[in-house]
């Protein structure tokens, strides 16, 4: 009977909330770093934009950020 192993994958983190999460990739042929939403030249620049809120669209670099945003700007 073969041993079952857990494949990761290198590079790609574990995340606790993958909903809106969108890391950036490497587009060889463009030289550019892309997401959903554009491309970068910079992997800084592509990873300020990861998170993104649902209900009006804003980009924020990391969990903490867009959570405060909606509790300032859509709580009720």
């Amino acid at each position: 009977m073969p041993i079952k192993r857990r494949v990761e994958m290198k590079g790609v983190p574990k995340l606790k909330y993958k909903v809106n999460y969108d890391p950036p990739t490497y587009n060889y042929k463009t030289k550019k770093y892309e997401h959903k939403e554009g491309a970068y030249l910079s992997y800084e620049e592509a990873r300020a934009n990861r998170w993104k809120c649902e209900k009006c669209g804003s980009l924020f670099g990391n969990l903490p950020r867009l959570r405060q945003h909606k509790i300032e700007s859509h709580s009720y």
